[in-house]
């Protein structure tokens, strides 16, 4: 089946590797290399991975953890930055950041995301009528920078302003191409700039590995000639979420999740929205299933089975249309599957997670740190 991940591979150091796991007397403990690497406050990552369309890959990625509160502040959450570069066989490049930063009583919380690609896509088309065995790479220079600064207004609510960037550029594709031969909005390039406005309401005990809480988010985007976008275009996107632990005496979560993408106007194809990947209906691949708008229902079950290992059960349900109006319950997809958990940094309650999603003929392995919602 074209595009199904044939083969992964993490190098990483599943026993996170801690300073106090070691004798006082090694030799090594006072040095600096060493402490850097075996900090709980870091976790650094290796991998690789196969794709048909981008041979193997190889990469690394790193996330450091900071407490902006001041001592015996119970408050402050915890932030982190995370960055990755990864490079393929076949020349693919790949370079981001993300950031989750809350300061000083949580008075201001700053998230974003920096990053540069070439990378191909596998383009099946737009709407619910595809056809998995038609697909057509698409490769083009991509440069992302997606910024929300939240002030606080409340007990757990932050209203917050900020700005995306996308740059879509040097697009390459087949002849007579899909994207071609429908007129498709942005098949040679996009540069799309516009305001987000959100309102926030967090009271999740950790933004990475939650265990209870509610997440509610809304952000409207807006692109304009104005804020010096190539296309005209407005969206919605809604993202609630709700944890607990179903047992007094057991680790276990529930979690549900309801999301929402919906968008008018002059929207190029690759702002559109789109199912699957490693966070929305598991099983798919990212982008296989796109439209201007996207509903979906998850839930999933984690399963603490010893202080470092877990498994998780995870369903959904979701679909796309062109307009809000022209949903139909009978194009609604599954996705489903399971996967396994390991706790890689236990002060911060962290998880390395692998996940295998099935939804309609399409399969995907995920290996990812920190949990898809």
């Amino acid at each position: 089946m074209k595009k199904i991940l044939l083969t992964i591979l993490i190098i990483l150091p599943l026993t996170q590797i801690y300073s106090s796991d070691f004798q006082d007397s090694t030799r090594f403990s006072n040095s600096k290399f060493f402490k850097f690497f075996t900090s709980p406050k870091y976790i650094i990552s290796p991998f690789a991975f196969y794709l048909p369309e981008t041979n193997l890959v190889i990469g690394a990625g790193i996330k450091r953890f900071y407490n902006f509160g001041k001592d015996n502040d119970s408050l402050t959450r915890v932030s982190n930055i995370a960055a990755s570069i990864q490079y393929s066989l076949n020349g693919q490049f790949l370079m981001r950041s993300q950031y989750q930063i809350f300061t000083n009583q949580e008075k201001y919380y700053i998230t974003g995301y920096m990053g540069y690609s070439r990378f191909p896509i596998t383009y099946y088309g737009i709407g619910n009528d595809i056809d998995m065995t038609k697909g057509e790479t698409i490769a083009f220079n991509y440069i992302r920078f997606d910024n929300l600064t939240y002030r606080r207004v409340g007990k757990n609510s932050f209203a917050g302003l900020g700005w995306r960037y996308m740059n879509m550029y040097n697009v390459s594709m087949k002849e007579n191409s899909m994207l071609e031969s429908q007129n498709i909005q942005g098949r040679y390039g996009s540069s799309v700039s516009g305001i987000n406005i959100s309102y926030l309401l967090d009271n999740r005990d950790n933004i990475l590995t939650p265990s209870k809480g509610v997440f509610a988010q809304v952000i409207y985007s807006i692109h304009h000639k104005a804020t010096a976008s190539s296309h005209a275009f407005n969206r919605w996107q809604i993202d609630t979420r709700y944890y607990f632990k179903p047992f007094r005496k057991r680790e276990d979560v529930l979690s549900f999740q309801g999301y929402g993408f919906l968008s008018v106007g002059d929207v190029p194809f690759n702002e559109l929205a789109q199912m699957g990947g490693d966070m929305i209906m598991r099983g798919y691949f990212q982008g296989s299933y796109r439209d201007k708008n996207l509903l979906a229902l998850q839930t999933e079950y984690r399963l603490q089975v010893l202080k470092r290992w877990g498994l998780t059960g995870f369903a959904g349900l979701g679909g796309i249309s062109d307009e809000m109006g022209a949903f139909n319950i009978n194009a609604l997809k599954p996705s489903y599957g399971g996967g396994l958990r390991f706790k890689i940094n236990r002060k911060e309650n962290v998880n390395l997670r692998m996940d295998y999603g099935f939804g309609n003929g399409q399969q995907n392995i995920y290996f990812f740190i920190a949990e898809a919602f």
